[in-house]
């Protein structure tokens, strides 16, 4: 019963390591349009889907979100476009 419990530690403490990994060193680099702020960045699950909130400049106080992938390389909000690289 006692080992059961380490094997839990065990799986706990590596879905933390690899959360940990993919938060420093597998983010998203998002360029943004003139004008555009990115506010947060959050990164949702283990795997590698990041939810990006942003603001105009001249608006700070509304936040618009939009989503990326492993495979997402540009978002278009309205006729802006925000670029998006991959350590």
């Amino acid at each position: 019963m006692l080992n059961r419990y380490g094997i839990f530690k065990k799986l706990f403490l590596g879905g933390v390591a690899a959360k940990t990994y993919q938060n420093i060193y597998n983010h998203p680099i998002v360029i943004t349009p003139p004008g555009y702020v990115i506010r947060s960045m959050q990164q949702k699950g283990i795997g590698s889907k990041w939810v990006i909130k942003n603001s105009k400049e001249k608006s700070m106080n509304i936040t618009s979100t939009f989503s990326v992938t492993g495979s997402t390389r540009s978002v278009s909000v309205g006729a802006d476009k925000f670029s998006v690289d991959w350590l």
